[in-house]
């Protein structure tokens, strides 16, 4: 009940359930308080006395509920749900340490990042290596991989200016944890290298998960084991890789039951020495972070690098697996930076604007420039 400002009136307002419920409700209220203020006027509830009160009005039948208000109920939950939306998003941005960009990791831990290969949707576990040409040629059946191809090339190139004097000519790639693609980037930087015209070893130095055998399609049971017991010298055991003629593996071979005590030998050490005088040599080594294989292996060669995977590897992470290195007193090369998205803040720098006059094959440039010449000769 409430009274208008200078009236002698008074507007009932009931709720209930249902719109009739709330009009017969204010009915009887006033009908009640009548009956009082004439009983207390008169001594009688049906006289009015000099003091009364009477209806002007009867209650209407409400058109539409009071409560609950949807429309400003939904607004609220909306603006409720945004609010909380955002303070999680915040929080856990403030709170995720994955890796994701090339300027967090060379600004957090420090070192450098020499190479960040996109990630490439079309790879997959039985064909996951770079075509021999490159994927330079837009007429190549391969031509989806070039920006795979370009971040190899780029890690070439950053791997051969690291030192121009001297080269690092033994590399071993490793990775924090398993995963994370180092054995796919080990045989792409193989390749890569080869291309260039270096005569390149690449050696399955993962006596524990081999998978460089696999990845070619090469034999498994002969390999690294094979030549560090006794067994067989390395040129008996190297296997030429079809299409790339400066280009060898060595698989693994059978697994020992003492991997890092093998790979730390003299005799391993011995052996990367004498390759390394003919051609770059190129580890594939277990990840840093579960055995200490890399780290010991590492301590044979030029340095290492490590391989971690953008939005999965966190900073904690691969900072330990580099910490794992320096402990073993061993060089880090550098970080690469794998499945780095194409899109986005932290996205790889690759793409195929670059085709064309840039990277035409040898053919495609010839029948450029000659094609039109034989056409105008055939017409005359």
């Amino acid at each position: 009940m409430t009274n208008p400002l200078d009236t002698v009136s008074l507007k009932v307002t009931a709720h209930a359930s249902s719109p009739e419920q709330a009009r017969d409700i204010a009915e009887a209220w006033v009908r009640g308080m009548a009956a009082e203020v004439n009983l207390l006027e008169t001594g009688d509830e049906e006289t009015p006395g000099s003091v009364y009160l009477a209806p002007i009005d009867s209650a209407l039948l409400p058109s539409a509920p009071a409560s609950p208000n949807t429309r400003l109920a939904l607004a609220i939950g909306g603006l409720i749900g945004v609010a909380l939306a955002f303070g999680y998003a915040m929080l856990r941005y403030t709170l995720d340490r994955r890796i994701r960009s090339v300027d967090s990791v060379e600004r957090e831990l420090g070192i450098a990042v020499v190479g960040t290969i996109p990630e490439e949707r079309s790879c997959t576990a039985d064909n996951r290596l770079i075509p021999s040409d490159g994927a330079t040629s837009t007429r190549s059946s391969n031509a989806h991989l070039f920006a795979v191809a370009e971040a190899m090339r780029e890690l070439r190139t950053n791997i051969q200016f690291m030192d121009v004097d001297n080269p690092p000519r033994v590399i071993i790639v490793t990775s924090p944890l398993p995963g994370d693609g180092k054995s796919t980037t080990a045989s792409n930087l193989a390749i890569t290298l080869a291309a260039n015209g270096e005569r390149v070893v690449l050696i399955d130095g993962d006596l524990r998960r081999p998978m460089i055998a696999t990845i070619f399609g090469l034999v498994e049971d002969v390999g690294l084991s094979d030549v560090l017991v006794g067994r067989a010298e390395i040129a008996e055991i190297a296997q030429r890789v079809p299409g790339h003629p400066n280009l060898v593996v060595v698989a693994a071979g059978k697994l020992p039951p003492n991997p890092s005590e093998v790979l730390g030998s003299a005799r391993m050490r011995d052996m990367l020495a004498a390759v390394s005088r003919e051609a770059v040599i190129i580890v594939d080594a277990p990840p840093l972070i579960p055995v200490t294989d890399a780290a010991v292996l590492t301590q044979h060669a030029d340095g290492a690098i490590v391989v971690a995977t953008v939005g999965r590897t966190t900073f904690e992470v691969l900072s330990k697996a580099l910490s794992n290195l320096e402990r073993a007193s061993a060089r880090a090369l550098g970080v690469v930076l794998n499945r780095v998205p194409r899109r986005g803040s932290g996205a790889a720098y690759y793409g195929y604007q670059y085709h064309g006059d840039y990277y035409r094959s040898e053919a495609e440039e010839a029948e450029r420039v000659e094609g039109p010449r034989r056409r105008s000769e055939s017409a005359a």
